[in-house]
């Protein structure tokens, strides 16, 4: 199916089950499992959490029993979520892209392709269970069920594109199935967010399901709450309406405890409804173009780093240099750019060039463990089996590790901060060269350094802007 093809008739419309047995391989064999994900728990040079880096849950009598680990202080053992898994319990696995390959690549794809960010999370189900309750989310929920099977119900939503996710809802909350179908190894589903849906294995078979999430908070109304601040500040400085002070002890009739169908009360609603009216005639396109930065940069700071393949990690090495002679030059990753024209406290233009070719994969959506850890692909095809894998990290008598903790709430604080976009900021007159690199970087090999110092009027500034790109791994440089 063509991409805008799913665009038109299923992207926030209505469910697609893709069977595997219909199209092929949609992806690669292996590409999750509980084999791989205990392998990544053992791996981890310091102990992943229970409610940090996974959830373990089951149902017992109709209520959702959640694990805390408190006999391990919360740290996750692959011993002791294989015992778990045996026992009945269901493990949500947040994230492995930061983990595996694999879905790091398809990750990083979605995100090309959405332009936003893609989320992960997977879902381990042991036979004859039920990993969740009935509910909806706030995301564009694509299903990959990489191992055994699952029988999924889609409910019609309560709330079309819902913009917040539910919490559990009962039976008679949702009413009758929209949809019931049993999703393969190998095959996809999508559904829009607001869909409500419950999935169970069946009587024999483990289940492992991967679900990428997309346009979170990614709505008109999500751009209004940034673009409309802009908008109130302009009729602020240009309308005299939006400078006037509210009624005199209007907070004596204006609030829940006053009623709202007193005159006062109108008279007050009926000036705000007006203002708000008049808003549309303060909307200008450069408040816009400012809006739609802010929430690139969100994007950028936080996206994946493009994959990058061997021969270009070659290339970085020993290729050619922007000002060597007879050269084509362009930006690497294009989608992976972003230039921001404005100016600095004493009114001079600058360009910033915002990149993301440079992120941490493990900081990604928010959650990092830059600390350590390894790649876990099974590309060797071994057979060793992670159920039987030892505890993480050593123990004093007690069975604590107080440095441990001490580090990982550390660790935690620093984690608070939000990640910046890495940038590089040039002088406004060169603006016009970046534009041309970025437009000609749309079709590689990009441009020569003549046709940049033309739209730039001068050779020496474009070669240094050249030089300090380049030095920073953005260019990809070509020889003619």
């Amino acid at each position: 199916m063509a991409l805008n093809t799913f665009l038109s008739e299923y992207f926030e419309k209505k469910p697609l089950h893709v069977r595997k047995a219909d199209k092929g391989a949609l992806f690669g064999n292996a590409l999750f499992s509980r084999k791989k994900m205990l392998k990544v728990i053992e791996k981890q040079p310091r102990p992943m959490g229970f409610g940090k880096d996974l959830t373990v849950c089951r149902y017992v009598n109709s209520e959702r029993e959640n694990f805390d680990g408190e006999d391990s202080n919360g740290h996750a053992t692959s011993r002791q979520v294989a015992s778990l898994l045996d026992k009945g319990y269901s493990c949500q696995f947040y994230q492995p892209q930061r983990y595996v390959d694999g879905l790091y690549e398809l990750n990083a794809a979605f995100e090309d392709v959405f332009g936003g960010l893609a989320g992960a999370s997977a879902y381990l189900t042991p036979a004859k269970s039920q990993a969740l309750a009935p509910h909806h989310d706030d995301v564009e929920v694509f299903v990959l069920q990489t191992q055994g099977s699952k029988k999924w119900k889609l409910y019609h939503p309560l709330v079309e594109l819902a913009g917040e996710h539910s919490s559990d809802l009962a039976e008679n909350q949702i009413g009758q199935p929209w949809m019931e179908l049993t999703v393969e190894e190998g095959d996809l589903l999508y559904f829009p967010r607001g869909v409500i849906h419950q999935a169970c294995t069946n009587e024999k078979d483990f289940s492992t399901h991967v679900t990428i999430s997309v346009y979170q908070h990614n709505t008109w109304a999500n751009f209004l709450e940034v673009a409309l601040p802009r908008v109130i500040r302009n009729a602020f400085d240009s309308d005299v309406a939006f400078r006037q002070g509210l009624p005199v002890g209007y907070l004596g009739f204006m609030g829940t405890q006053y009623s709202i169908d007193s005159t006062k009360a109108k008279e007050f609603a009926a000036s705000c409804k007006k203002l708000v009216g008049k808003l549309a005639a303060h909307i200008s396109d450069k408040d816009l173009q400012e809006a739609a930065d802010e929430a690139a940069l969100d994007v950028l700071a936080n996206r994946l780093p493009p994959p990058v393949e061997k021969k270009d990690k070659e290339n970085d090495e020993s290729g050619p240099s922007p000002l060597d002679g007879n050269v084509t030059i362009c930006f690497k990753n294009r989608s992976h750019i972003r230039l921001s024209m404005g100016e600095d406290e004493m009114k001079e233009a600058f360009v910033a060039v915002y990149y993301s070719l440079h992120n941490c994969r493990r900081h990604h959506m928010g959650l990092c463990t830059c600390d350590g850890g390894e790649d876990v692909e099974d590309e060797d095809g071994s057979d060793e089996d992670a159920d039987t894998a030892s505890a993480n990290g050593d123990q004093d008598e007690d069975g604590d590790n107080e440095s441990d903790d001490e580090d990982e709430d550390l660790s935690a604080a620093f984690g608070q901060m939000p990640p910046q976009p890495k940038s590089i900021i040039f002088p406004g007159d060169l603006a016009p060269a970046l534009m041309k690199l970025y437009a000609s970087s749309a079709s590689p090999p990009g441009a020569s350094i003549e046709e940049l110092a033309q739209a730039a009027s001068d050779e020496t500034a474009v070669r240094g802007m050249l030089l300090r790109l380049w030095s920073e791994g953005l260019l990809d440089v070509t020889t003619q």
